[in-house]
């Protein structure tokens, strides 16, 4: 850590000063022309089969299943929760008996046509606490708002032992949800995804893995490491969190291309926090160019630091940078090359281990779901969905290209056996869309917390190659 802690103080300082401000966010991805409607059986701990009205997304056993067919068939059992809609948001609440409204436990007719919204991220909370799920929204058969909701998202945050086989699903309500990793690999869990891994990020132990040495394009996760260099340079004394930075005629053009997260004009002028802010949290390209120009004068030169820490720190040769955000770029030649920071999962491990251990406040942000930028002119949410889906997250890091897949690096706090906390960290590279991404690294996160819970010895010697090992240990153990 460096050993001048008014960077710190005045970091967080900086931060509590930034209000909270709620902001609605939706996602459409577009209509089920011909939605693969089916009716499920639920059996609840072997009792008589009740109707829940099921569709298959795009592809067979994607189901999402009716909030309010399940609450109805639960209602009664020690897994009963209730649902209401109002202002436009569902409400759950679980530990409640459904109260019902009209049109549950209804099947599907014959050859029904079945009418929904786009999916989107429709306002649902649980328990007073906000989710963030794709779903889909659509009028019962008693003209009551339904919401249909991944199996597999309301398994995992109602605590469901469901199976599913044959149109029949089972729940044991004496058992929690949990994840059997070992069983989903051999059901090719791992194939839908580039690279992937779960460990403890102080210790250096690795829970699972997947292709861990794989080098793949990490779209905005690099910007982890422009945070590390803008903090390096913090600590130096080259710059302070309160500097005013004019935004750079670069940035603005950049703000308003596809790849633009905040409207930005020239002349605008801002601080490095406000900048942090906005490059972690709704991860803006723009905020991040205008802080490696201000840090080194160009991009160029601040992509220079960031390789050069690449390799202070230990990552491989196969970790390169080539610009500060992560969007793809092409070279300066006439049959041009279109290419992207990269490095392997194994790589983001060591990064993050190390980015915890030497500048931990980085949390600070990304524990965030909102915040106001004043010198910005704006409110920002965070891209991170499992921030708002998994108790305990406090980062860090999506990024999404049409080459990298949907990324990303995710950490939560857990308590092992002893009552001691460990930082989970997931890392999920190339995802085929956000859904997926969501599902996939809140499904991993949850079997490294399930992990570290149960863990008699997490500190024990990793299971990663002896090469990236002893670089994460190298690293656990400086300063």
């Amino acid at each position: 850590m460096p050993k001048d802690k008014r960077p710190l103080c005045l970091f967080l300082a900086l931060l509590l000063l930034a209000g909270l401000l709620p902001v609605e966010t939706y996602a459409d991805t577009g209509m089920i022309d011909q939605p693969s409607l089916e009716n499920l059986l639920l059996s609840v701990d072997g009792g008589e089969g009740k109707t829940v009205r099921s569709i298959h997304y795009m592809y067979d056993n994607n189901r999402y299943v009716s909030l309010r067919d399940m609450a109805f068939a639960l209602s009664g059992t020690a897994r009963a929760f209730e649902v209401s809609y109002a202002d436009g948001q569902f409400y759950v609440t679980t530990g409640r008996d459904y109260v019902p409204a009209g049109g549950e436990g209804e099947p599907f007719p014959e050859g029904a046509a079945y009418a929904t919204r786009p999916m989107a991220l429709n306002p649902i909370q649980l328990d007073g606490r906000e989710l963030r799920y794709l779903t889909f929204l659509a009028l019962n058969s008693a003209g009551k708002q339904d919401c249909f909701m991944s199996l597999t998202d309301l398994a995992m945050q109602l605590d469901l032992n469901v199976e599913v086989s044959a149109g029949l699903m089972r729940l044991n309500t004496a058992a929690s949800y949990r994840i059997d990793l070992e069983a989903l690999r051999e059901e090719g869990f791992f194939y839908e995804i580039h690279s992937a891994l779960v460990g403890l990020a102080d210790t250096g132990k690795v829970y699972a893995a997947w292709e861990p040495e794989l080098i793949v394009p990490i779209a905005s996760t690099t910007k982890l490491m422009s945070f590390i260099v803008v903090m390096d340079a913090v600590s130096s004394g080259e710059i302070t969190l309160s500097d005013p930075v004019v935004i750079p005629d670069e940035s603005a053009r950049l703000s308003r291309t596809a790849d633009g997260a905040i409207y930005l004009e020239p002349g605008w002028v801002t601080d490095v926090t406000e900048l942090l802010c906005a490059m972690l949290l709704p991860s803006s390209n723009e905020s991040a160019l205008a802080l490696a120009i201000h840090v080194a004068g160009s991009e160029a030169a601040f992509v220079a630091r960031m390789n050069e820490k690449a390799r202070l720190i230990g990552l491989s040769d196969g970790a390169v940078f080539y610009n500060c955000h992560g969007l793809p770029a092409f070279t300066d030649n006439l049959a041009a090359t279109k290419i992207q920071n990269r490095m392997s999962a194994n790589d983001m491990f060591l990064l993050v281990s190390y980015l915890l251990k030497t500048y931990p406040e980085i949390t600070q942000i990304t524990s965030r779901r909102y915040m106001e930028l004043p010198g910005l002119h704006t409110t920002v949410g965070n891209s991170n969905p499992l921030l708002f889906n998994v108790p305990g997250v406090t980062g860090l890091k999506t990024g999404s290209t049409n080459m990298s897949g949907a990324c990303l690096v995710c950490l939560a706090e857990a308590a092992d056996a002893a009552g001691q906390t460990h930082p989970v960290v997931a890392i999920e590279f190339g995802a085929e869309d956000r859904t997926a991404r969501t599902t996939f690294t809140e499904e991993l996160l949850r079997y490294g917390l399930q992990r570290v819970g149960e863990d008699p010895d997490p500190a024990a010697v990793p299971v990663l190659p002896a090469s990236a090992e002893e670089l994460i240990l190298t690293v656990l153990r400086a300063n």
